[in-house]
């Protein structure tokens, strides 16, 4: 049992740096995009809306041991144990993003952003009882986009774009209540502070004067498992697949 957890806790760090290289590496692009903006055509943009999102696994086949499709158990404690059982839903949370749009061509460009958004899932209840169990990671989040202008007209330009990201923990939070009970927010710790996916998007921009105001559809899908378990914690459940992230930003924003 000792060595399977060991490998398991290996396996996690090895996870987090592979995870801490990639956004490292977005960095590095920001820096020098920023670096040769005087010599290309480049815009800063702003954005803002939200994010809509949940958890999927890497298997959802019932355990013969539990029965459950799912266990969440180990990661958020066991007051999860049969709300789960209901099945999930999205959440929605803020997203804040700031972001340099450089043309390196007539038609391509290059897109890294800085970001903040907020992920997570609900298992909320009101069909018999009031329950509420939500779970959302707070992250900053490095964004890094290809996007290729397949409309091009006076007023009007609209691109498709495609990408991965890369993001830091800033916390992780559930919320708790039953039946008239006042929510309960409880600190999660077994959540890993890097997390990576990609993403896939398209936007429409409305041009006035030498500006653009816009909206923007991105799809994402996370690549890595967000939970873990701490090596001092009992090994009192059967571990969960592997738990991604995945769901939609929706924003408007504004091009300088």
């Amino acid at each position: 049992m000792g060595n399977i957890k060991e490998g398991a806790n290996k396996e996690n760090r090895q996870q987090n740096i592979k995870l801490l290289k990639i956004s490292l590496a977005h960095l590095t692009c920001i820096f020098f995009l920023c670096a040769v903006h005087q010599t290309t055509e480049a815009q800063i943009g702003v954005r803002i809306g939200t994010t809509i999102s949940s958890f999927n696994y890497s298997d959802t086949k019932p355990n013969p041991n539990i029965g459950y499709d799912i266990d969440l158990r180990p990661y958020t404690g066991y007051d999860i144990e049969w709300v789960q059982l209901g099945g999930q839903k999205p959440v929605f949370s803020p997203y804040i993003s700031v972001y340099y749009n450089f043309q390196i061509s007539n038609r391509f460009g290059l897109r890294p952003e800085l970001s903040f958004t907020q992920k997570g899932v609900s298992f909320n209840q009101h069909e018999y009882e009031r329950i509420i169990y939500k779970l959302k990671i707070s992250y900053f989040e490095i964004p890094f986009s290809v996007a290729y202008k397949f409309i091009k007209k006076e007023k009007f330009v609209s691109e498709l774009y495609l990408g991965g990201y890369g993001t830091f923990k800033i916390n992780a939070i559930k919320k708790v209540a039953n039946h008239n009970s006042e929510i309960k927010k409880t600190q999660i710790e077994n959540v890993n502070n890097f997390e990576a996916g990609i993403h896939f998007g398209v936007n429409f921009k409305h041009q006035i004067f030498d500006k653009f105001f816009l909206f923007d559809i991105r799809i994402f899908q996370g690549l890595s498992n967000i939970f873990h378990t701490p090596e001092n914690q009992p090994k009192l459940y059967h571990s969960t697949p592997d738990t991604k992230i995945t769901g939609v930003n929706l924003t408007v924003g504004y091009e300088f």
